[in-house]
């Protein structure tokens, strides 16, 4: 897949979803315990219309758990929002899974306003007839309470929370995820990871023995993303821009700020770059609602740049587009007119919750500037 390199800057963001839960789980601040709490929810700070919106993430990689799909669900709310990150996440020697968060992650909160609090796994069980994988991770609840309620009474926004958090608490947090799965291995008899990946990495991360964000950012962008400022793009990728082509952006903000995201998908559409993220699902008819939440959150940024370039083209035309794919017949557009929606439904079958669902996407695409949702059959 071929990579393009684009910048583009945003002044605000600002967006209306519709997929909403119909209901929200509430909890006391002083009875919170993010290991028993649901996915998202609120949090009573014990005022009347004093809360707090959070999200929790089960592992630190956006790919896996949906966890832009629990953030999108707060996002309507008028409440100050908290998302709850792990900031690593081993599940035992004998898998591939050992994550750490990532710059990228907290480029993407920090644009949207949301509160990072970084959390660790302290207790685990061994994953039954094994004895190098690890279930039922338990995160360090106290510390977690404690974050929240300094997150309640902070009075800057969430890029000034985020920075300062990171700045002051990430090297004592790390330090306690890997002493966290040191105990989990010797009390519970289960291989772990090698802490010495971790500890170097960490190190990595230092400046005068002191975390640095710029460091943090280096050291885990992927190589493609430091060439934001490459000079020269060949022409070729540039004009037969097609799907398939990986987008990667380089983003600031009048504050100053400058964030690296991608996009599944750049490409050309009637002289109009098209930013896509792509939704299938290889069975049924539609994508799963966590699915489709993950793609729409995923562009709410870039529906909210004001201008893209790409090498020395400035005020590039775009849309961002949300394509889903399934065991469909035909195509629909969102937005579009009612009785398209009656006929595409119709023709496939569709059952009331997909109906409904649909009927919610064309009313965000319509809501949404610069949104549009393509659903059509794989092969379409």
């Amino acid at each position: 897949m071929a990579t393009l390199y684009l910048t583009g800057f945003i002044r605000d963001a600002t967006y209306t979803p519709y997929l909403n839960p119909s209901q929200f789980s509430k909890y006391n601040i002083s009875q919170f315990d993010v290991n028993q709490a649901q996915a998202c929810g609120l949090i009573n700070l014990g005022m009347p219309g004093n809360n707090l919106a959070f999200s929790k993430w089960v592992t630190p990689k956006r790919t896996r758990s949906y966890p832009f799909a629990r953030i999108y669900n707060t996002f309507h709310l008028n409440t100050k929002k908290v998302t709850i990150i792990p900031i690593i996440k081993d599940e035992g020697a004998g898998t591939q899974n050992n994550d750490r968060i990532n710059f990228i992650t907290f480029s993407w909160m920090n644009l949207l306003n949301i509160y990072i609090i970084l959390a660790w796994y302290e207790d685990a069980e061994r994953k039954p007839n094994t004895t190098d994988r690890i279930t039922n991770q338990v995160l360090n609840a106290e510390n977690v309470r404690e974050k929240l309620l300094e997150v309640s009474r902070y009075q800057m926004t969430a890029l000034h929370w985020n920075t300062t958090h990171f700045e002051k608490d990430f090297e004592s947090i790390y330090l306690n995820a890997v002493a966290g799965y040191k105990k989990i291995s010797q009390e519970k008899n289960v291989a772990v990871h090698s802490p010495k990946n971790h500890l170097q990495t960490l190190e990595n991360f230092k400046v005068d023995d002191r975390f640095s964000l710029t460091s943090f950012k280096e050291a885990t962008l992927p190589s493609s993303y430091k060439a934001a400022h490459r000079e020269s793009l060949t022409t070729h990728i540039l004009e037969s821009l097609e799907e398939n082509t990986k987008g990667v952006f380089h983003i600031s903000n009048y504050l100053g700020g400058q964030y690296h995201l991608t996009a599944d998908e750049v490409y050309w559409e009637n002289d109009q770059l098209i930013v896509q993220e792509s939704k299938n699902n290889s069975k049924g008819k539609l994508p799963s609602e966590n699915d489709i939440k993950d793609g729409l959150f995923k562009l709410i940024l870039f529906a909210n740049m004001e201008q893209v370039s790409i090498d020395k083209r400035a005020n590039i035309q775009f849309a961002t587009r949300l394509k889903l794919t399934g065991d469909l017949v035909g195509s629909l557009f969102l937005p579009c007119e009612t009785g398209d929606m009656f006929g595409f439904c119709a023709e496939n079958r569709l059952s009331q919750v997909h109906q409904k669902r649909i009927f919610l996407l064309n009313q965000e695409a319509r809501e949404n500037n610069k949104l549009q949702i393509w659903i059509t059959g794989r092969h379409g």
